[in-house]
């Protein structure tokens, strides 16, 4: 019903549109020449408001306006013709009507036959006024012509419309097998992520802002209790969005359970060095050519210790903030990333800290900083998330999330989010 109604409107915009380039020459050139020009400008006035009206109903009540259209229209026609005389051109006026029994049928060879026999019609009408033969003939064939000519063209474009059509219907349906297939990886992702559950229940005062670009992430987390006092705990940004970055976190995730828990490596800067190798390996980046992935990602590390209070922090190329007394301590990362091109030894430092009771850390990836927003339209920059984390340490945990994700919602605004998002928050 929508899609009739929509091809109706569709109709009659063109209608309005090409119509008056027609008739206004036309039905100028047959009043000037009218043996009696008021009746012919009476009856040019009319003939326009009674397509319009009918187009106007046929759209409210749905009903298709060709025959209601040429019927009462074609009444109209014919004293319009005989008041202006044999010699006033008002038969002219059939190819405006030839183009609109075309786009008024529901079946265009309707329109046609019929205005193959109005041809016929209206050239014998003009040579009963006392037209010449070789003149009705002359508009017989013109108008004939017309038709034909018209038809080939009708018949060509909707050729064309109906390629279109099916190409169009092709790419929904492979947009809609592409985006299935994503949103199943999606499932997959998620399956190889570690529930948040799980990490809220052993860390009650942590969340985890997760917004994705795409339907699929290139950010992850990861997290390993090592003991009943002990875990780890992983904010990564791999190379890439969408499809590419969620096959590296799967990639990263895997290596990163090989490396800590089949491989029993507990130290956060051993961690990462196997870590850089593994991903050097799987991707086979020792190697040269052109099918090398030269991809890789950068992370924060975290090992705490309930039991002594301490936290060990590494970073490859991402920093982390710690709130104390209203104040920000920020740990640079490494320069390094872990994977991609090999210079030669990387060196990733560990940072102790002996943490007290109210201290806030903060993780997180560049897709927050990096989003394009507010009034000039400007990055959100680094700055900003500092005096973001000042004004929110303090609030519950839950409230804290949802003040982050309101923040970035309101600056983004209707621009693109540009960067997978991902802040994990603890409080001690």
């Amino acid at each position: 019903m929508i899609e009739k109604n929509n091809k109706v409107k569709e109709q009659w915009n063109f209608i309005f549109k090409v119509f008056p380039l027609v008739d206004l020459p036309f039905n100028a050139l047959a009043i000037y020449s009218s043996n009696h020009w008021q009746i012919s400008l009476a009856i040019a006035i009319i003939i326009p408001i009674v397509a319009s009206s009918i187009l106007y109903f046929s759209e409210k009540k749905n009903f298709q306006p060709g025959y209601w259209i040429l019927a009462i229209n074609g009444l109209l026609f014919f004293p319009y013709m005989y008041y202006s005389g044999a010699q006033s051109p008002t038969w002219l006026t059939l190819i405006n009507m030839t183009v609109g029994s075309f786009f008024m049928f529901q079946n265009y060879k309707i329109g046609q036959y019929f205005m193959s026999f109005l041809s016929i019609i209206t050239g014998l009408f003009f040579y009963y006024m006392g037209s010449s033969l070789e003149y009705a003939l002359m508009i017989i064939f013109v108008n004939l012509g017309f038709i034909i000519l018209f038809n080939r063209a009708y018949v060509y474009m909707q050729m064309q419309q109906s390629k279109i059509e099916e190409k169009n219907t092709e790419i929904e349906s492979k947009s809609k097998d592409i985006t299935d297939s994503i949103n199943y990886a999606k499932r997959i992702q998620y399956a190889v992520l570690p529930q948040e559950e799980l990490i809220y229940k052993n860390i009650p005062s942590s969340f985890i802002f997760y917004k994705p670009k795409d339907i699929v992430s290139g950010d992850f987390f990861w997290y390993h209790e090592l003991n009943k006092e002990e875990y780890i705990l992983v904010c990564a940004d791999c190379t890439g969005h969408g499809v590419p970055g969620a096959f590296m976190t799967v990639i990263g995730s895997s290596l990163l359970n090989q490396t800590v828990i089949d491989n029993k490596i507990y130290k956060p800067s051993a961690i990462l060095l196997e870590l850089d190798k593994q991903i050097n390996f799987t991707l086979k980046q020792q190697e040269n050519g052109n099918l090398t992935v030269q991809d890789g990602m950068d992370l924060t590390l975290i090992k705490v210790n309930k039991s002594k209070s301490e936290l060990i922090i590494t970073s490859a190329k991402r920093p982390i903030i710690l709130i104390r007394d209203k104040e920000i301590q920020e740990y640079k990362g490494s320069k390094f990333s872990l994977g991609g091109m090999l210079t030669g030894d990387k060196d990733f430092e560990e940072t102790i800290i002996n943490y007290k009771k109210g201290d806030q850390l903060y993780m997180f990836t560049d897709g927050y900083v990096d989003q394009f927003g507010g009034e000039k339209e400007k990055k959100f920059s680094s700055k900003r998330l500092r005096e973001l984390f000042l004004e929110i340490n303090h609030l519950p945990i839950k409230k804290q999330k949802e003040m982050l994700a309101n923040s970035i919602n309101n600056w983004q605004g209707s621009l693109e989010q540009v960067d997978d998002i991902l802040i994990i928050g603890i409080g001690f």
